[in-house]
């Protein structure tokens, strides 16, 4: 059939984005639910420009990342770092995300007293995404934190 013959059918192709009264994308929807994840990286990582190493001791985070549609979210945690006797588990104080149309995003939260991004890539239909994450900004008080080298959520 024609595109005429279906339109008249009142067959429309479906949008690839749903958008609100105000014209913008509703693309977080696109992330709504609970997500597992594990990643590993160093803590107190530091690079060193003379020998090209990276420092600091081995990391891994173990959790749950929960976004609910609409821009807001939580993250539940557990964390261990070489040379700890145990891990430590971690809750969100504050936490929201964006997801853009091509699919990737950033999650902006604070962790353990400290404001971290998140940046990631939805795949696997948006059932996975894969994340990297620099703690720590421009404020002296959130340095010294964690950088998760790999890392891959999928949905509970």
């Amino acid at each position: 059939m024609t595109a005429t013959a279906l339109f008249a059918l009142g067959i429309r192709p479906a949008a690839a984005f749903e958008y609100n009264d105000e014209g913008k994308t509703l693309a977080n929807k696109r992330l709504k639910g609970s997500y597992g994840f594990a990643a590993q990286g160093y803590f107190g990582a530091d690079f060193d420009a003379a020998s090209k190493l990276t420092t600091g001791a081995i990391a891994i985070r173990v959790g749950v990342f929960r976004f609910d549609g609409d821009g807001h979210c939580s993250i539940h945690s557990m964390a261990n770092k070489a040379g700890l006797e145990a891990a430590v588990t971690q809750d969100t104080s504050d936490c929201t995300y964006e997801v853009y149309l091509d699919g990737t995003g950033k999650v902006d939260a604070v962790l353990g007293g400290k404001s971290f991004q998140t940046f990631f890539v939805l795949v696997n239909g948006g059932k996975e995404f894969m994340f990297t994450r620099r703690e720590g900004t421009s404020t002296s008080a959130d340095q010294g934190g964690a950088t998760l080298v790999f890392a891959i959520a999928k949905k509970q």
